[in-house]
């Protein structure tokens, strides 16, 4: 049985705890076929002639049990038809009250199943200090290309974090999880708690730009791969030093197809 969307509870706990987890939009032929996709594009193949823009390491020079890929859908057909996915946009302009959405950045990730801790941790942090040229309201929506159980890597978040404002950047690749050595300033008082968001395939995790999260290492048997789809609403403008370069990247409709409603709503 399919899992009843309540999407009036998705925006309750979007808004209160600053992220959702919602049962799966996209079926599993799609699904399938992304996710060939997604491991030739790691492997470092492209069907559209062009490259992603960037591949991130994890430490160390041994075999890669995190891949890291900035802009995975500008080599592959594939993964441009699936960012855009209307079913995606549909559910999360519901979720967050949003009359306009953009795709301003995607990032694949594939954690290789691993036994070693702490391999292939992603570490605490927020979205918002990676892209200060933002002002308003950006989101992440994470959609797991496969199931994504308690021991497969699951996203880690701190509810209510949102709250806590911009914290500032710190290590993605850091690998110890335990709060106390986040190196974020958190503040006197706040109480720490922790929510392990399991994603059936197809399924998607919405977070604000200021919620905590992260991830340990994938335990499970199988790869566990996810997009991270960053999207900007009409309450949203560009604001410093990057902004003219990012408007050039905002004309780009395979990187930054408008999903979502009438795109002279969004502020260039």
């Amino acid at each position: 049985m399919r899992d009843v969307l309540d999407v009036e509870m998705l925006r309750r706990r979007y808004r209160d705890d600053g992220f959702c987890v919602a049962p799966p939009v996209v079926a599993q032929d799609v699904l399938d076929e992304a996710t060939v996709a997604a491991e030739a594009v790691a492997a470092g193949e492209s069907d559209t002639g062009l490259a992603p823009k960037l591949r991130e390491r994890e430490r160390g020079d041994g075999p890669q049990r995190l891949v890291k890929i900035a802009e995975p859908h500008n080599c592959s057909h594939v993964l441009r038809r699936l960012v855009a996915h209307p079913g995606i946009w549909r559910l999360a302009a519901a979720v967050t009250g949003a009359r306009a959405l953009q795709i301003w950045a995607v990032d694949l990730f594939i954690k290789r199943p691993t036994e070693e801790a702490p391999v292939g941790n992603i570490g605490w942090h927020q979205d918002g200090p990676f892209a200060p040229y933002w002002q308003g309201d950006i989101f992440t929506v994470w959609l797991a290309l496969s199931a994504v159980s308690a021991d497969a890597s699951p996203l880690r978040y701190v509810p209510g974090s949102q709250r806590l404002g911009p914290l500032g950047r710190v290590d993605l690749f850091r690998t110890d999880l335990d709060p106390a050595r986040t190196g974020l300033p958190l503040p006197d008082g706040f109480r720490w708690s922790e929510v392990t968001a399991e994603v059936a395939a197809g399924g998607l995790a919405l977070h604000q730009r200021d919620t905590l999260h992260a991830s340990g290492p994938n335990r499970s048997a199988q790869p566990r791969r996810s997009l991270a789809i960053r999207v900007r609403t009409e309450r949203c403008v560009l604001d410093g030093e990057a902004a003219v370069a990012r408007r050039e990247h905002l004309r780009d409709e395979a990187l930054a197809p408008v999903v979502y409603g009438d795109a002279r709503l969004l502020a260039r």
